[in-house]
């Protein structure tokens, strides 16, 4: 088994990964929103406040996980590849914590994400092809076997930039121009949606709040096109108290963003569109337990 860490941009997720008859499992898992990604196109760094949320949850997993009993394997993706004091903020962590945090690019993230996505699919019974999006705080990547891109958009970042939305509904189809293109040239019969926007679509669909979100319900969910407005406009009606609630604190704005982004990205597609909770977390605990999580990091 393997402890693995996705510190993503905006949330920092954890599990303890175990190889089973037909392929992997999460044994236990923890997640919490960190933020990592708020306020870094202004300043350029990871802030004072994100840095103590991460070391909060850190400190949290460090008390529910055995890390003395099973290895340990972090990445670190968008925020942290752009961040000035990424390096002085992992230095602190090995000699505080003892984590080796491994900050991979975005070709790196997007096969180990698939890796998470391809090993949920089969405990699922599919089997198709399939093309991955991921919506991230600062980044996202999209792909299928073989041809993998990370652009540099992300809920967070794009939040921030526009903060009204009317400002976010112009700006969506730009950002995504280029991604969308790329999209659109794969063989699209069913796009898999992972990361936090679909997956708490999915949730809100399915009845369940962020405290009663259950990731093994999520996973299989079919979204449709309509759904996407859907969940943009029942946030809207929420007063930010009842969104807290209902989506995460803090999270209504950033999340609608995100919806907008991934509207645009799926605006014409003619593919099956399936929920997956697993994603970069659980691909890098199979591709270490596989023996090729090294290889996968240094070939991109």
């Amino acid at each position: 088994m393997v402890i693995a860490i996705d510190l993503g941009s905006n949330t920092f997720r954890v599990a303890l990964i175990k190889k089973v008859q037909n392929g992997f499992s999460n044994e236990q898992i923890y997640e919490k929103i960190v933020g990592a990604a708020r306020g870094l196109n202004e300043s350029g760094k990871i802030g004072l406040e994100a840095k103590n949320r991460l070391f909060e949850a850190i400190a949290e997993a460090k008390s529910k996980f055995d890390f003395t009993k099973f290895k340990c394997v972090a990445v670190a993706t968008e925020a942290f590849r752009v961040a000035s004091n990424s390096e002085e903020i992992f230095s602190e962590i090995r000699e505080k914590f003892g984590i080796n945090f491994h900050i991979i690019n975005g070709q790196a993230e997007a096969k180990l994400t698939f890796l998470g996505v391809q090993n949920a699919l089969k405990k699922l019974g599919i089997n198709d092809k399939f093309s991955i999006i991921d919506i991230g705080g600062a980044s996202s990547e999209i792909g299928e076997e073989g041809k993998f891109i990370s652009f540099k958009f992300g809920i967070i970042t794009f939040y921030e930039r526009f903060k009204m939305l009317d400002l976010m509904q112009e700006n969506a189809k730009i950002y995504t121009k280029e991604a969308k293109e790329f999209l659109t040239s794969l063989d699209n019969r069913l796009i898999v949606l992972t990361s936090g926007v679909p997956t708490t679509i999915a949730a809100l669909k399915l009845g369940l709040n962020y405290e009663s979100y259950d990731p093994k319900k999520v996973s299989g969910y079919e979204l449709k096109n309509d759904d996407l407005a859907w969940f943009v406009n029942e946030l809207l009606k929420m007063d930010d108290k009842s969104a807290d609630v209902a989506v995460g604190r803090s999270r209504k704005y950033p999340l609608i963003a995100g919806t907008l982004l991934l509207e645009e990205l799926l605006s014409g597609q003619k593919a099956k569109f399936i929920v997956i909770d697993d994603g970069l977390r659980e691909g890098v605990g199979a591709a270490y337990l596989k023996g090729i999580f090294q290889e996968i990091i240094t070939k991109f």
